[in-house]
């Protein structure tokens, strides 16, 4: 799936007036802030909506040329919602889909797609960016972070898979250790190691990522065109963005998926710890799987 279906018109939603995210115009910049600073920006079924929303308007609207994506809060995005993913999936719930698990929703194939915008997009990351927040972060053609933040991984330590994809925007030791621990890697390493563009005090960056999507605004819309191409060819080879014929082949597994998080006791074991704040205690040994597919 691409964008360009107009996401905001099929889900009757008002940019003006969203529910976890805003939606702003300087000009012909666009600025998404994720405001839901009480659940630490993570993605809960209402956010992914907004921010999908968002993204859809940057990509159909001819008279904005680029995008900054921040957040109010702590935190730039904690990643998924695990409460509501957990309470989807508990025993007493294990029928109910919500739309972002839905594979006949139009919100799960924007899942899918994992937000491809074809405009200069900078992040803003004012907090910590964790899991699917990182995935968000690193959608980013330039990054401005706040000094006191932090980025990390942390899939593998709930025991929902894990980010790859860091190999391409770190070195590989690096990117290893940050996917296989709870490492946090300080902005000031970010920087060092050329994930961040800039390092400045969180009341700077939002400042400065405007002033670097209005510097892309002035340059040549076919050369734009032709570098962010190459930006998300090389997001898709990593797998951060998934080619269309993916669509397909997730819905298909949706449904296994699920069955597995009801039957498979490790499958919840790491996000059921992580809401009642205690260890994981996982019982089966790492050993590889010729049946595993992506999910």
């Amino acid at each position: 799936m691409q964008f360009g279906k107009n996401i905001t018109k099929e889900l009757n939603l008002d940019l003006n007036n969203l529910e976890a995210a805003t939606f702003e115009r300087i000009d012909d910049i666009a600025v998404i802030t994720m405001n839901r600073p009480e659940g630490a920006n993570s993605l809960n079924t209402a956010m992914h909506r907004d921010v999908v929303a968002c993204f859809d308007e940057v990509h159909n609207n001819d008279d904005i040329r680029a995008a900054v994506i921040t957040a109010n809060g702590r935190f730039f995005c904690a990643g998924r919602d695990i409460k509501e993913f957990v309470g989807t999936y508990s025993e007493k719930e294990s029928n109910a889909l919500r739309p972002i698990d839905d594979p006949d929703h139009i919100m799960f194939a924007t899942q899918c797609n994992h937000y491809d915008v074809w405009k200069p997009l900078i992040g803003a990351i004012n907090g910590a960016a964790v899991g699917g927040g990182l995935e968000i972060a690193i959608m980013c053609d330039m990054i401005v972070m706040s000094a006191d933040t932090y980025i990390a991984d942390l899939h593998a330590k709930i025991n929902v898979g894990g980010m790859n994809s860091m190999n391409t925007f770190l070195p590989p030791m690096i990117a290893r250790e940050l996917t296989m621990t709870d490492r946090r890697l300080t902005a000031q390493e970010c920087l060092n190691y050329g994930f961040a563009n800039y390092v400045l005090p969180k009341n700077e960056i939002l400042a400065k990522a405007i002033d670097l999507a209005k510097a892309t605004a002035l340059m040549g819309p076919d050369s734009i065109q032709r570098l962010k191409q190459g930006s998300i060819d090389l997001q898709r080879k990593s797998g951060n963005l998934r080619y269309e014929d993916y669509y397909e082949t997730r819905k298909a597994n949706q449904m296994k998926m699920i069955d597995r998080v009801k039957s498979d006791s490790d499958m919840l074991e790491g996000m059921e710890a992580f809401v009642e704040k205690r260890k994981s205690s996982y019982q089966k040994p790492v050993k590889s799987d010729d049946n595993f597919k992506p999910y």
